[in-house]
């Protein structure tokens, strides 16, 4: 019991305080020296201009853009090494779709603006290069997700499918997408928080006029606009809370 309090007590104070501690400041007058605010204003929020509405669409877009890109690239891989031999060409594929995960991330972003800054693969100068970053960094949480759900069960219902008859096509799309839905909601969840909360690549890759809403409270931060920084991340956190509940939404069924 005295283990199970301290442990609340702890994740509580890790990862609930700050984002109360972020509420709050959000809708602060002034904080300096105080336990709370010394009064509570709107204003942040009533400020928030053009520039902050494009960074948050701009995060918005290419977060599900990566979420749907990692979904099925990880899907699709996942599929193709299934059953595989793991001491050959699949471990091989294996590693490398994993390597990311052991890469730091401004390594890979560097590593990235190298390779692609240059003609023919001149990407430098638009949002491609910071979807294929990301991309990047998220596709082995999505390979993952995918591949975890592939369980010889499965195996043996495309196996019997094919056997009556069923068309390569019509096993993909009847029997076994249908299995991976849980697997594929939890890889675009997954791959849309990531993208969301993703900063270090981005600030080495980003081009020009382009921004995120990190890149946007970073600059914030280092100027010391603390409580402006706070508006605009309680804003994106409840967006992407609701664009996460609106990927875990279950669709009834429908009735035959």
């Amino acid at each position: 019991m005295v283990f199970t309090a301290f442990a609340g007590l702890l994740c509580f104070w890790l990862f609930v305080l700050p984002v109360i501690v972020v509420a709050l400041s959000s809708v602060a007058s002034h904080w300096s020296g105080t336990i709370l605010p010394d009064g509570f204003s709107m204003r942040w929020f009533e400020r928030f201009g053009s520039s902050d509405f494009d960074a948050l669409v701009t995060s918005l877009e290419i977060g599900f853009g990566v979420a749907v890109l990692g979904t099925v690239l990880g899907v699709w891989l996942a599929l193709a090494l299934e059953g595989r031999d793991r001491r050959g060409l699949g471990a091989l594929v294996d590693m490398v779709a994993m390597m990311p995960n052991g890469v730091p991330s401004v390594v890979l972003g560097l590593s990235v603006l190298i390779a692609y800054h240059k003609k023919p693969l001149d990407i430098s100068g638009s949002a491609a290069i910071v979807v294929l970053v990301q991309l990047a960094l998220v596709l082995p949480f999505c390979y993952r997700c995918a591949a975890a759900a592939l369980r010889p069960e499965l195996t043996v219902l495309r196996e019997a499918a094919a056997s009556l008859g069923a068309p390569p096509r019509m096993v993909l799309l009847r029997v076994v997408l249908p299995q991976l839905v849980p697997a594929i909601r939890a890889s675009l969840a997954l791959g849309f928080a990531l993208s969301l909360g993703e900063l270090g690549a981005t600030l080495t890759v980003y081009p020009p006029g382009f921004a995120t809403v990190p890149i946007v409270v970073v600059g914030q931060v280092n100027r010391g606009y603390y409580l402006p920084a706070s508006a605009l991340s309680l804003i994106l956190l409840a967006v992407s809370l609701a664009a996460l509940l609106l990927i875990a939404a279950r669709v009834p069924r429908r009735r035959a």
